[in-house]
């Protein structure tokens, strides 16, 4: 991506300062029947030209049991994918000035005879694609009845993109901090700050959860439907859920897997993900505590997590430097807060256990043990020198505090008390903290009415989208929620058979599952238990089998210190 010029941006926008300013109060306000809100006409009456679309540079995500054989190749995108692009305002109050840019892709419903219209999916970030919806595998019942949407928000994309200068702060994070290194961090947030002020900061403030929403609605009468049927995903949940309250009338049926918590906007959001990760961390150590005749950890779990902190301390100490990186106190934090992924829990405990042996009598790193380590290395991407600033605009629609001294003191509590995975990261200041973005207003208050029940999936592992928050939102809007229980790969669908087949029976024939529902979960790995009928240590795979077979497909939640997605 290349940085954008702002000369022109700059002019357009104080030419903008003379239109027509539509009042916030009724900017805010859903719209009544089909009327078109207040200055909008031109961007309701677009009618979209379909074309090729550009060659897909990544593929969707996958469930890490998905063949490889079912994903899209990039740069082969399908024929019977189209694309187009769609205008919108950058300001809602002044219609009139600066416009943005959303991408749209779709795939025609097989049979248009029965077709019961367009389902978009919503997808998650702030910052994340959802163009590649329409060859997702995991829509191929759907796909039959609706037309596949996908939507790439303002922002995001090659179009017309959101930009930073420099890389995210995030990946030089720790998961835990002294008060120097707490101060300097601090001034990295302060430096990617100004780096996305001079970047994009005339665009910046109106980069919020309510204009994608506003936004979708214009996407729905592009396309020329009374209503849409939303996928959320992730973040995409809390943009479907403000979609339905600005826009009752305009929402038909709508899933939000992997949802938001209602209340969690925005920093709480991310403290949270790292209290979720010492929670199962916590469970993993207890599985582990019950098989310390093979990993030799501890027999309770309060003797795992001491066992785990002296290895920690000694990486620490004495790093394992394997050339092409380094690895510390803050990566085995990490491959701690990754047992959110129950399928690889031996592999970690493994993996753990003869880390622990290599720092009490340090020695050339086996091979094995090398080949583990690397694995956690090759899922983390070099960021490109210029990157997406949606995530960061997003953040800063809510209010942060500007006192650095909350944040130390956060920052302190998580080093001591929730270490792994994100750790005292989730809770460092971030760019929001200086007051940059503007925050143009309040965030809006969610509510059902008007449209109908609908259906909230959500795992009990998932790291970043904690349970806690699916519960609450079907609470609040009174949908039906589904509970995937163990499991917390984040975004269930296309994952989990049960849940597909709930969603497809859902939107296909609007039955919601009975409440109190569950679908079963990723099973633990077949270890046995301390004092059980033991099957051997040659029957289980050894630590390089374990490396090869998951090579390329543990997630980026493994990677500690990074950005926290959703």
């Amino acid at each position: 991506m290349r940085r954008r010029a702002k000369a022109g941006l700059i002019a357009t926008a104080t030419a903008a300062l003379c239109v027509q300013v539509v009042p916030l109060a009724e900017a805010n306000t859903a719209p009544k029947s089909d009327a078109v809100p207040v200055g909008l006409a031109e961007f309701y009456a677009q009618r979209p030209a379909w074309g090729p679309c550009p060659r897909p540079p990544v593929p969707p995500r996958r469930s890490p049991d998905a063949s490889a054989s079912a994903l899209p190749r990039a740069g082969s995108a399908s024929p019977a994918v189209e694309c187009t692009t769609v205008r919108v305002p950058l300001d809602y109050r002044r219609p009139d000035g600066p416009r943005e840019t959303v991408e749209l892709s779709r795939r025609l419903a097989s049979d248009q005879p029965n077709r019961l219209g367009v389902l978009v999916e919503v997808p998650g970030g702030p910052g994340g694609q959802g163009i590649y919806a329409p060859e997702d595998p995991a829509y191929e019942a759907l796909s039959t009845r609706y037309d596949i949407i996908g939507y790439n928000p303002r922002g995001v994309g090659q179009s017309q993109p959101l930009l930073c200068e420099g890389t995210s702060v995030q990946v030089s994070g720790r998961t835990r901090f002294t008060d120097a290194q707490m101060r300097a961090y601090t001034e990295e947030f302060r430096r990617r700050d100004q780096q996305c002020e001079r970047a994009d900061g005339a665009r910046r403030p109106y980069f919020t959860t309510a204009n994608n929403a506003r936004d979708l609605d214009i996407v729905r009468a592009v396309l020329g439907e009374r209503q849409l049927n939303l996928m959320g995903k992730s973040y995409g949940t809390y943009v479907t859920a403000v979609y339905g309250t600005l826009f009752p009338k305009r929402l038909n049926r709508n899933v939000l897997d992997s949802a938001i918590h209602p209340q969690w906007i925005w920093r709480e959001a991310w403290k949270q993900q790292a209290i979720a990760q010492r929670r199962t961390a916590d469970a993993w150590m207890t599985w582990v505590a019950e098989r310390n005749g093979i990993y030799g950890l501890g027999t309770t779990r309060s003797q795992v997590r001491t066992t785990i902190e002296r290895t920690r301390a000694k990486l620490e100490q004495r790093p394992i430097d394997q050339g092409d990186f380094v690895y510390d106190g803050t990566e085995f934090d990490g491959l701690v807060g990754a047992t959110n992924e129950v399928a690889y829990w031996d592999f970690f405990a493994a993996t753990a256990s003869r880390l622990r042996q290599q720092v009490e009598t340090p020695s050339d790193v086996p091979g094995d043990l090398g080949r583990a380590l690397a694995l956690q290395q090759e899922i983390q991407a070099d960021p490109p020198p210029t990157s997406n600033g949606v995530w960061e605009a997003v953040n800063c629609e809510a209010e942060w505090p500007a006192d650095l001294k909350v944040y130390y003191a956060d920052m302190r509590y998580f080093s001591e008390h929730f270490p792994y995975g994100w750790g005292a990261s989730a809770v460092s200041p971030r760019e929001c903290t200086f007051g940059s973005v503007e925050r143009v207003e309040p965030l809006v208050k969610l509510r059902r009415s008007g449209y109908p029940t609908g259906l909230v999936v959500q795992e009990e592992f998932d790291p970043q989208t904690p349970y806690e928050g699916g519960r609450a939102m079907a609470d609040l809007l009174g949908h039906r929620l589904l509970s995937v229980p163990r499991d917390g790969y984040h975004v269930v669908h296309g994952t989990n058979a049960c849940v597909d087949a709930a969603i497809d029976d859902y939107l296909l024939n609007g039955k919601l599952p009975k409440r109190g529902a569950e679908c079963e979960g990723t099973p633990v790995p077949e270890v046995p238990t301390d004092g059980s009928a033991r099957v051997g240590e040659g029957d289980r795979p050894s630590l390089d089998e374990q490396t090869t077979l998951l090579s390329g497909r543990i997630p980026r939640p493994l990677q500690a210190g990074g950005r926290a997605p959703s």
